[in-house]
């Protein structure tokens, strides 16, 4: 994911690290913030569903964190 600038991408990723432990069994995260892309890579055992759910979650997070800036910064 690409942001605007570091300081985005760096609330992104710190809002992201209490919804990652712990993750259910068969299910890793690695994020990795370079500048202002955060890269995630997802290793799943689990049901197609369940790496769905966690892509979602991730989506879900970083849309909330910018709708969030925008509107403390209106």
């Amino acid at each position: 994911m690409n942001f605007e600038n570091e300081k985005l991408a760096e609330l992104v990723l710190r809002s992201l690290e209490p919804d990652n432990e712990p993750l259910p069994e068969g299910l890793k995260l690695d994020v990795k913030r370079d500048g202002r892309t955060i890269r995630f890579r997802i290793y799943s055992r689990r049901a197609v569903s369940s790496l769905l759910a966690t892509i979602d979650d991730i989506l879900a997070m970083a849309i909330l964190v910018l709708r969030t800036v925008k509107a403390a910064s209106t």
